[in-house]
């Protein structure tokens, strides 16, 4: 494969697999450049990146035991959302390339759209998942949304910005990911136990040209720099069709629908790319393999005279993702019937070990925002598993290191409730009094009873993930009231109760 080597600080060297059609000015992920900076500092990590990577398939098996057993309503909490808050830290010029505040709105909303879309296997462009990959094709389960409080209390659009010189956006190298968290250069983390941290920011010196890197949690990171930072202009999406919403600013295309943060996100909940960072080498190898170009299933501008780099490799730890060599860039031309296509690590011994082709399709893996459209079910899981109810020891739950670690950043629902509703921020204690909302989860229908002759309710506002109010009913003196919600997207709803003496709120999920 061709190889293109990029200095990224000093001592870091990040190489990667660029395909003819890609825009080589982009690096798709720093992750594999966060792993070798540790383990620079520290060649202990190198070890533990090992153990993390290696204790994937058991979490996602203790995932998907859970989900067969019945037990996964009892463990999980996959119904609340996440809450994210966005810090954007840019120059002036940068701010307008955004299409200022009103531009910064449209694409934070399409942004959660977006994610909620990829993570629950609703994205519209799913009709292009090869016939054989349909089957491994998986759903997460966790929602997300705009944080619309504060940690002090206040209310929140679910975005900061920080308008700084383009010379200080960043300082280069990898110090530059740690100066647009800090309180004095950049924004400061919120609570990593409550919030998704998202930066969004500019990347100079050593560092132009990354569209992601992450700092989850299993990486040591701590609380004052655990989350996710993307180039600036990649946040949100627009059109599936490449249309540009209007005021909304500049795009960098091919990475205009919002995928930069699908994948970072993957990362943020531990999984991997799909050829395990190992720098071309097939997890297959061995002194027997017999591994070479395939001429006729190449990646489209692959150089087929090249074959994988020689000695064991490593992939992402998980079992429903196929022997892959390295990354792939640009929209792949597809050379199997109801798969993907081939790499170098095609043979081993003589028994095909891609039959349905790479996993090229993957969020996981570079290609354009176009030609991204699912995580597999192993990679599902095994983000699923980290919002589970952390197990306690003796569970047999292997893997124990990670799983339930994202938990209680689904323990905060009130933070997803748009103050701007009422004008008024949510209390932490709500409304006494005997109302019921149900079923709960719905597919379509919510009752709503009140059981009590001394409230007065006054309207039932029904508000989206996005904070806008998708339908409202006026109260009429009754004790019972059902609202269709057959007709909206599948999703998280807030049902807001307002009473003259007061609001109470209940999340419910549409399903």
């Amino acid at each position: 494969m061709k190889k293109i080597f990029t200095i990224l600080g000093a001592g870091i060297l990040l190489h990667s697999s660029v395909y003819a059609q890609a825009p080589v000015h982009y690096n798709r992920c720093g992750m594999q450049m966060y792993h070798n900076e540790l383990i620079a500092q520290d060649p202990s990590w190198a070890e533990k990146f090992a153990a993390q990577r290696n204790s994937l398939q058991a979490a996602a098996d203790y995932y998907m035991e859970l989900k067969r057993s019945g037990d996964l309503e009892r463990t999980s909490t996959t119904v609340s959302a996440v809450p994210i808050i966005f810090h954007i830290l840019v120059d002036s010029a940068q701010f307008n390339a955004l299409g200022g505040t009103a531009g910064i709105i449209k694409r934070c909303d399409s942004q959660i759209a977006v994610l909620n879309r990829d993570y629950n296997m609703q994205n519209p462009d799913s009709g292009k998942i090869p016939s054989n990959w349909k089957a491994l094709w998986g759903n997460v389960g966790v929602h997300f949304g705009l944080a619309r409080v504060d940690p002090s209390g206040n209310c929140s659009p679910g975005y900061e910005v920080k308008i700084i010189s383009g010379s200080t956006t960043t300082d280069g190298g990898f110090s530059s990911i740690n100066s647009v968290k800090s309180p004095s250069t950049g924004l400061a983390a919120w609570d990593v136990s409550k919030y998704y941290n998202v930066w969004c920011t500019n990347f100079l010196g050593s560092l132009n040209g990354l569209l992601g890197i992450t700092q989850p949690k299993s990486d040591g990171a701590t609380s004052t720099k655990m989350g996710v930072v993307i180039l600036y202009n990649t946040l949100g999406c627009t059109a599936q069709n490449g249309a540009v919403p209007a005021g909304t600013g500049t795009w960098p295309t091919p990475y205009n629908l919002g995928r930069t943060l699908t994948h970072e996100t993957g990362h943020f909940f531990e999984i991997w790319h799909p050829w395990g960072d190992d720098g071309g080498k097939c997890p297959t190898w061995s002194s027997t393999a017999t591994i070479a170009a395939d001429s006729t299933g190449l990646v489209s501008g692959e150089d087929p005279g090249t074959a994988c780099t020689s000695g064991l490799g490593s992939d992402d730890g998980l079992s429903d993702t196929p022997p892959e060599s390295d990354n792939v860039y640009g929209n792949p031309h597809y050379t199997i019937a109801g798969g993907t296509t081939h790499d170098c690590c095609e043979m081993n011994s003589g028994t095909n070990t891609q039959p349905i082709g790479i996993a090229c399709l993957s969020y996981m893996d570079y290609t354009d925002d176009d030609a991204m459209y699912l995580f597999t079910t192993m990679q599902a899981a095994a983000m699923a598993s980290m919002v589970l109810v952390p197990p306690s020891s003796g569970t047999g739950a292997t893997g124990y290191g990670t799983i339930g670690e994202n938990y209680n950043l689904t323990q905060n629902p009130s933070l997803l409730i748009p103050c701007s509703t009422t004008g008024v921020t949510p209390s932490p204690t709500e409304l006494k009094s005997s109302l019921s909302i149900y079923p709960n989860p719905t597919t379509g229908e919510v009752n709503i009873s009140i059981n009590s002759a001394e409230e007065t309710l006054n309207e039932i506002i029904v508000i989206n993930m996005l904070g806008q109010q998708v339908k409202t009913v006026k109260g009429n003196n009754v004790d019972y009231y059902s609202i269709d919600l057959s007709e909206m997207s599948k999703g998280i709803y807030f049902v807001k109760c307002n009473f003259a003496s007061g609001s109470v709120t209940r999340k419910i999920l549409l399903q």
